[in-house]
């Protein structure tokens, strides 16, 4: 029999130092490890000015648009967050509010089950609890518990939500991503697998690497095919985007396409990508889907080409 790893639990302080200056931008940056609990497609923003006070992150639901406030705290719950928890909310009117602890107290939890009692529908609390756990000589990786929840959120309901919250921009982009994956998976085998039409503004498919990303990116008035340098390791990131930068003669010099180089200040990330020709492109231009597929497919085939030939895997591999 192989041998198997022990699951051992880490300080979370080893793992995030300080919650303003680690854990919450890291939270802000890995959103989707809290939003897959919630069953929300989450975007943060840093911390925000509530009067005299600091919230530490808000946002909104992507396809609601609903308003997001997290609270978060490395230690266990006490008074004092939940008194800054209830200004904060007091001060941004959020629909989703969600305390964030190494651990909630039990009177703490009543709290929050009594907060869901007494408001409105439209006004949900929800409690977590946070642990760090490492396998042998792994990297710690999070995980998140969710221990309070408003009492409708059981997955039949929220799947029944989410499904009425969904905008119709969000529904024109999962058939415009459903259609246009149809054809590319009859022109890229590798992607035969792949069944992520999501209702967003991006499909995201891998090359191999982890924390790199080949994404097609529809956003307002433009598409794009990208590398996406995503590792929550921003030091990585930006090595790799220096490396690819410093070495683009040899990977992409014998292409026609037009590459830029973005930096994304105040992120972790880093991209390469070619932008469509397409004036204002937009969703909603269905007689322009044919032409917006077209391109997305070509682009993409020959950007694959590039980011799995031996210049580009040869380069990223001794990383």
């Amino acid at each position: 029999m192989k041998d198997i790893g022990r699951i051992k639990y880490v300080d979370l302080r080893e793992v995030w130092a300080d919650e303003a200056r680690s854990f919450t931008p890291w939270l802000r940056d890995n959103s989707d490890v809290l939003g897959e609990i919630l069953g929300m497609e989450l975007e943060f923003t840093s911390e925000h000015s509530v009067g005299k006070f600091s919230l530490d992150l808000i946002g909104h639901e992507v396809s609601s648009g609903n308003r997001v406030i997290v609270e978060n705290q490395l230690e266990k719950s006490d008074h004092s967050h939940l008194g800054q928890l209830l200004t904060y909310a007091g001060g941004t009117d959020p629909s989703h509010i969600v305390w964030i602890a190494k651990e909630l107290r039990d009177e703490h939890r009543a709290a929050l089950d009594w907060l869901n009692h007494r408001t409105d529908s439209d006004t949900l609390f929800f409690g977590v609890e946070i642990k760090a756990i490492q396998i042998g000589d792994s990297l710690p990786a999070p995980i998140l518990d969710l221990v309070v929840e408003p009492n409708s959120w059981s997955k039949g309901v929220l799947s029944a939500v989410k499904e009425v919250e969904v905008s119709q921009r969000s529904r024109d982009y999962q058939i415009f991503w459903a259609g246009l994956l149809a054809e590319l998976k009859r022109e890229v085998e590798e992607l035969e697998s792949l069944n992520s039409a999501l209702p967003q503004q991006w499909l995201a498919t891998s090359i191999g690497f982890t924390g790199i990303n080949l994404n097609l990116v529809f956003p307002k008035k433009a598409v794009r095919v990208e590398i996406y340098l995503g590792s929550p390791d921003a030091d990585l990131n930006y090595a790799r985007f220096e490396a690819i930068y410093e070495n683009r003669e040899a990977i992409f010099g014998h292409s026609s396409l037009k590459f830029e180089f973005e930096e994304l200040p105040g992120k972790k990330s880093k991209r390469i990508a070619v932008y469509g020709p397409f004036y204002e492109a937009d969703i909603n231009k269905t007689e322009q889907h044919e032409a917006y597929k077209r391109w997305f497919i070509d682009v993409y085939k020959e950007f694959r080409l590039l980011s799995t030939a031996r210049a580009f895997t040869d380069l990223i591999s001794g990383m």
